[in-house]
Order: C-alpha cells, then structure tokens, then sequence
C-alpha cells in the first residue's frame, strides 16, 4: 500500500537523550509510596479520544521487547516530555511492579462501567502474571471492550497455547517494526509504522488498512484496531 501527503515527520532519539527521559521516570517511580498510591488513568486526548481512557506504565523501562523501537518511540519523543505524563506513567509503573494485585483491582473497578478501554499507550505487558490479569479482567467486564498494542509475543504466545482463544473482547494486536523478530503462531493481527518511503514492518501480511487516525471513530463502529481479526495489518504513518 502506498501512503502519500504524510501529516507526521518521523524522527529518532539518541541514546543519551532516551536515557536521560527514562532516568527521570524511573527516579519518580522510586519516590512513590505505593501504600497509598491510586492507579491513575488518562480520560482520551485528541487522538484517542474522551470515549477511550486508558492506563499506561513507563516506555521503554516497562518494555521487553523494545530493542529495535527504542530511539523511534512515540511515547518517548512526544508524550512523556510533560511532567504530568511522567508522574502519571511513574506512579503506576510504581504500584504495577510493587502491588500487582492492587493495580489490577483499581482497573476492574474503573472499567467495569465502561464501553472501550486502552492498555498501555506508554509501556507494555510486563509478565506472564500481568497479562492473566488482563484476561481475566476482560472476562469479568464482558460488556467493555479491551485494546492492547504489543511486542511482549512470547508472553502472548506461551498464555493462548496454555489456555486457548483469548476473550472476544480483548483485542490484541502485536506491533511490528523495521527489523522485528515475531513468532506469530496464531495469526493474531498486527499493526506497523509506514514511512514516508513505503517501508513498512518485517511481518506485516497481505490483508491491510490504514488508520484513520482517530480511535474514537473506529471504536464507536468497531472497525480496523478495535475489530481487528486473525491475518490483518493495521497501518500507521511513523511520527
């Protein structure tokens, strides 16, 4: 697919300056008192959304996967450069790692009266553990529908051969890049930057769609990320 009049202009990061972002995030994290730390959640911005709120960790240092992505990601170059946004990514990164439990009982109570849901537009899946909760709570709130970006394959992978089909209202979709390795055995869909040349990800299959760019939009009809199914690709222009 070909994708002209790009709106974004893609740039990269270096090292030191990931480094010293995700340094400022991880001193914040350890300041935090997670006895009586709240999981805080965003209420939407202006791409995702006052419909969809969502919850995120810190990116990078809550990322196994983010080798090949690190000095291109998104939420480091344009989002946690606002304190708030730290200190929002630090205290829940805090009580994720501290208070598993807690996190995930402060998420079933904000979403159990909510239609759509986001994990992570910072940070990713952090364990095997993490992610049963995130099935689990899918199971219990049938009627909001869940959405997750990820490079944490493996963890995905080894929970579906453990325990079959994901719920129908958790949609995962493994994200892809230049130069990525994925082991995708159950032909989850997936999502990959395209740049301005045409360059897409390594793993990215026949059947595509572009994303429109608002969220909203698409979950309200539930079509592309939020409707995602098995052998398709959602697009994105790289920014």
């Amino acid at each position: 697919m070909e994708k002209t009049n790009f709106t974004h202009k893609y740039t990269e990061l270096s090292n030191e300056t990931i480094a010293k972002r995700v340094n400022e995030m991880l001193t914040i994290r350890k300041s935090i008192d997670t006895t009586t730390a709240v999981v805080k959640f965003s209420q939407g911005n202006r791409k995702t959304g006052t419909l969809i709120p969502s919850v995120s960790l810190i990116p990078i240092a809550d990322c196994r996967n983010c080798k090949t992505c690190k000095n291109g990601c998104y939420a480091v170059k344009h989002m946690c450069i606002y304190p708030s946004v730290k200190n929002q990514v630090a205290n829940n990164s805090a009580i994720a790692h501290k208070d598993i439990t807690k996190y995930f009982e402060q998420i079933l109570e904000f979403v159990r009266f909510r239609v759509f849901f986001r994990y992570h537009i910072q940070g990713d899946i952090l364990n095997r553990e993490y992610f049963a909760y995130m099935v689990r709570i899918a199971e219990l709130v049938p009627t909001c529908k869940f959405l997750a970006f990820t490079k944490c394959f493996d963890i995905v992978n080894s929970f579906i051969e453990d325990n079959g089909e994901l719920p129908k209202n958790l949609n995962i979709i493994f994200s892809d890049w230049k130069g990525m390795k994925m082991n995708n055995p159950f032909n989850l869909p997936i999502s990959s930057p395209i740049w301005e040349d045409g360059t897409k990800g390594d793993n990215c299959t026949e059947r595509v769609y572009m994303c429109d760019g608002f969220c909203e939009d698409c979950a309200k009809s539930n079509t592309k990320c939020w409707n995602a199914q098995k052998g398709d690709t959602i697009l994105f222009e790289a920014h």
